[in-house]
């Protein structure tokens, strides 16, 4: 799918076509070593990982020069913004559970990049929830939700290893809030869409 994905983007490329969604493909794959470790494939799993964090950093500046330079998403594209926090926050979870001892330097810059990017989602959701409710708002959950567990990982690490930075399991907790309210608000949202007539008839009532 990611090669179909790629060619048929390639054959007619412009930089204009870039959405945060691109991330999904060469990124999301490192989903899969989040069970690696654990069914046996330490080794597969580290080196996938490995290749998916060198991916996201060729991907990242290119995707930012799109959404600085190159004007507003389209309306409906704009949820995707959300996906930006989702890639960095999985990729560190990921690392976190591949490397029983992972390097401060790389934890760190993916922790530092994990935390922006959240911080940066955030404040998009006051833009994105004004929108009326689609399809496409529910691309704010996954992130968020990763997002917390990432950090999760990172506190647990940080809680061994490096004591002064397990205050970070507050924001942490912040985090997780965020997500389980945004989940609950999506959820309302579909059984709104799928069945106005049932919760029109108890409003009228």
């Amino acid at each position: 799918m990611m090669v179909l994905f790629f060619g048929f983007q390639f054959a007619d490329f412009k930089m204009a076509n870039i959405v945060p969604s691109w991330f999904l493909y060469p990124v999301g794959v490192i989903s899969s070593t989040l069970a690696g470790s654990g069914l046996g494939h330490i080794t597969f799993s580290q080196n996938m990982a490995n290749l998916c964090i060198a991916i996201y950093f060729v991907m990242l500046p290119v995707v930012l020069y799109r959404l600085v330079f190159l004007g507003k998403l389209p309306r409906r594209a704009r949820p995707t913004l959300a996906i930006m926090a989702a890639p960095i926050n999985l990729t560190l979870a990921a690392y976190l559970v591949n490397f029983p001892e992972p390097d401060p330097i790389l934890a760190g810059a993916l922790a530092g990049i994990a935390i922006t990017m959240t911080v940066l989602v955030f404040l998009c959701y006051f833009n994105l929830l004004r929108l009326n409710f689609q399809p496409s708002i529910a691309a704010v959950t996954f992130p968020s939700v990763i997002s917390a567990i990432a950090m999760s990982r990172l506190t647990t690490w940080f809680k061994d290893s490096h004591p002064n930075w397990y205050w970070l399991h507050n924001f942490g907790m912040f985090e997780l809030t965020i997500a389980t309210l945004l989940v609950v608000w999506v959820s309302a949202g579909y059984l709104v869409m799928y069945w106005p007539e049932r919760f029109k008839t108890k409003t009228e009532h």
